[in-house]
């Protein structure tokens, strides 16, 4: 029996709980937009921040020293006032860089939602139904994703050299397969000024969340909405190209699905596919990638994805190889790792 062995473990799982509760009250200063007032109004008191948000002083003063003993904000004992330096703000409160990290603690209080059902699941074998998770598991993965998108679609675009310069040179019809909140549509949109998008996705709420974005964005003549499974999709179209981001491993039908996008995809288009970075043997996935995985694929991926009958049942810990298969049984003869660098997504160019 090793000691130092069980001395570090326990101080891991205290550790990891306290970074959990960081969590919820990060959780807090966002909501509540703490971070964003202590910004445009710092250095301030916690007396003149009430005053400032109507907020109870006494609640505003807890979580400030909160918030300064665990190194987000700062203070000075002199004035006694708290502040934000810029570069915690550009984490916590500019929403267009790609720093800005803030919306992830939001998976925190929305996973924990699903605790109760996640036991029985265990039990009967059953699924989770996405609805379990609460209305903010849209925001935490649309805003947790949206500065990738915003900052780098047009980058990971420019991997595919021929598909880039015929939507640069003369447009082209493209389709986002499980578009979420829009992000992804809206900001290649914006890059390809000549392209039209269609934009997919089953859950009607992030079909209601896009059409909104879409429409505040100004792209609502050149960005369609569907609400239908893409496998069930009877749109006529052949598309220069077929996207998807993060969405494989969650459907409960892969290989329908992609041999869907492989029937909407032209003659010299391409199908674009980005999903988890996950190595292929267990025991060399505890790097980030497969350690951040795992926990959302037994938490979340897993159980929504076997809500479905005879459901593919992949989770987020899924493979090249497992997408490999996938892909060559959809009907693609190619499967191609495009050469972007991203911690957490791979990138597959696949040819029918």
């Amino acid at each position: 029996m090793n000691q130092n062995i069980i001395d570090q473990l326990a101080e891991r799982v205290i550790n990891e709980t306290n970074s959990a509760i960081s969590c919820l009250t990060l959780y807090l200063g966002h909501k509540l937009d703490l971070f964003n007032s202590l910004r445009k109004e710092g250095p301030i008191t916690t007396e003149e921040l009430s005053k400032k948000t109507k907020y109870s002083e006494r609640y505003l003063r807890e979580w400030l020293e909160c918030m300064t003993v665990n190194g987000y904000i700062d203070y000075d004992p002199i004035t006694k006032r708290f502040s934000i330096s810029e570069e915690h703000a550009r984490v916590l409160c500019d929403r267009d860089s790609i720093a800005y990290t803030i919306p992830f603690v939001y998976w925190v209080p929305t996973l924990s939602l699903a605790m109760d059902k996640l036991l029985e699941a265990f039990r009967t074998g059953e699924g989770v139904p996405y609805s379990t998770y609460g209305r903010e598991v849209l925001f935490a993965q649309g805003e947790g994703n949206r500065p990738m998108f915003i900052n780098d679609i047009a980058r990971w675009i420019s991997s595919m050299p021929d598909i880039e310069s015929k939507l640069r040179s003369q447009g082209g019809h493209i389709i986002d397969v499980g578009c979420g909140d829009g992000w992804a549509s809206i900001s290649l949109a914006e890059s390809f000024p000549l392209i039209k998008i269609d934009a997919i996705d089953v859950d009607l709420s992030s079909i209601n969340n896009a059409s909104k974005n879409i429409e505040k964005a100004g792209l609502s003549d050149r960005i369609s909405v569907h609400n239908v499974p893409i496998e069930e999709a009877t749109l006529k179209e052949k598309y220069d190209l077929v996207m998807t981001f993060e969405s494989v491993h969650d459907m409960a039908y892969p290989i329908e699905a992609l041999r869907r996008m492989k029937d909407l995809v032209s003659a010299n288009g391409a199908v674009l596919v980005s999903d988890v970075k996950m190595k292929d043997k267990l025991e060399e996935k505890n790097d980030f990638a497969g350690r951040l995985y795992y926990n959302f694929s037994v938490l979340l991926c897993l159980p929504q994805s076997m809500e479905y009958p005879n459901s593919a049942a992949t989770g987020a810990a899924m493979t090249p190889s497992s997408f490999r298969k996938y892909a060559n049984a959809a009907g693609f003869s190619k499967v191609d790792i495009l050469p972007i660098e991203h911690i957490m997504w791979q990138f597959y160019r696949l040819t029918k």
